[in-house]
């Protein structure tokens, strides 16, 4: 990985009876040349993930990022419940997208601008 980025995983591990875990990795990116902090929105979301969110953007806040950049997989099925969870908690979604040729994905760009 090129030497200008700094990568961040938090897990979110939620249980919710003994044979019933949930697991939510975030992962993310800090661009070192343009301060730019990039969020991946995890495959699965639990109720404990917010505080992986907010762990985050208190990174990037440390970072002294004015912008966040979160991104969402277009295909996953629940895009627009996701794409709703995060415009609830502040982030707008962007004219933008993403689209990413190894995998052949596409991606929404979500905004979070830190005061």
């Amino acid at each position: 990985m090129d030497s200008s980025f700094i990568s961040f995983k938090v897990e979110s591990v939620e249980k919710k009876s003994s044979q019933d875990t949930v697991l939510a990795n975030w992962s993310a990116h800090y661009s070192c040349e343009k301060s730019q902090f990039y969020i991946a929105a995890p495959s699965t979301i639990s109720a404990s993930s917010k505080q992986s969110l907010v762990s985050l953007l208190e990174v990037a806040e440390s970072l002294e990022c004015t912008t966040v950049w979160m991104y969402v997989d277009r295909q996953r099925p629940d895009f627009m419940p996701v794409v709703s969870t995060f415009k609830y908690l502040g982030f707008q979604l962007s004219q933008s997208s993403v689209k990413d040729n190894r995998s052949n994905k596409s991606y929404a760009l979500l905004r979070y601008e830190l005061d």
